[in-house]
């Protein structure tokens, strides 16, 4: 995958997060992703979903860890993402 699909792929994530939480909780997930640093806005959506002990879909939570896989140390994410995946029937 090149750099600018990767960085499309990023952009999507975050922009698809905007459906479950308020703009002012992305501004930090998108001032970081337009200043070159895409895996750490991923990082910074993750924690603004637990912070926001907001429900959201498995497959972007999969997409959050996929794009940050090796490029975000695990320590830096938040242990209880997975927790906040909704489930298949939607709640």
């Amino acid at each position: 995958m090149t750099p600018e699909e990767y960085l499309s792929r990023v952009r999507a994530t975050a922009w698809r997060a905007g459906e479950y939480l308020p703009a002012e909780r992305l501004e930090e997930v998108h001032r970081l992703i337009d200043h070159g640093e895409p895996a750490e806005g991923l990082c910074s959506l993750a924690w603004a979903i637990v912070n926001a002990q907001v429900r959201v879909p498995r497959d972007l939570i999969e997409a959050i860890y996929q794009q940050t896989a090796d490029l975000i140390d695990e320590e830096f994410m938040p242990p209880n993402l997975g927790d906040y995946a909704a489930s298949e029937s939607g709640s």
